[in-house]
């Protein structure tokens, strides 16, 4: 009963300082212990900071979405003394058919593909891919899908 009576005497302080009540559950044993004041209040500074730096991230890749569409790749927007945005892109090409890929290959599946826990293709099969001339070009091509990304870095100016 002391520990109710205390956890009662807990919320009312809580309430008188215009806070929320908090408690602390223990994961392993299950038991409930009132948060103090003091970490009710860092909590609830934390979350704040937590949905602020959320926001601003959603903020940041809108900015980052306008400047890629307005200047793309390979450009660097530069303000003196301030910062540089650099927006550079990134290709990756991946293989979104495995078994099919590993038919038209054969034998040199193994030493054409990097084999992980996804596939990615070697550089060599890349270039078999982009290569006019090698017959099995569109079977190839077939197996792998060709992704870009684009982002923006920030660096201070001087």
């Amino acid at each position: 009963m002391a520990k109710v009576a205390t956890k009662e005497q807990d919320t009312a302080k809580m309430a008188k300082a215009g806070l929320p009540a908090g408690e602390k559950l223990l994961r392993d044993g299950g038991e409930i212990v009132p948060l103090a004041a003091a970490d009710i209040r860092l909590v609830m500074q934390g979350w704040d900071i937590k949905k602020r730096i959320d926001e601003l991230d959603a903020q940041l890749k809108a900015i980052h979405a306008q400047l890629i569409e307005a200047h793309g790749a390979g450009a660097s927007l530069i303000v003196h003394g301030v910062c540089r945005a650099s927006i550079a892109e990134r290709e990756a090409v991946k293989i979104k058919d495995a078994e099919r890929l590993r038919a038209v290959l054969g034998e040199r599946f193994a030493d054409l593909v990097k084999t992980e826990i996804a596939y990615k293709p070697e550089a060599r099969l890349i270039e078999m891919a982009c290569d006019g001339d090698e017959p099995l070009k569109p079977a190839i091509g077939a197996c792998l899908t060709v992704g870009k990304s684009a982002a923006v870095t920030w660096r201070a100016e001087k």
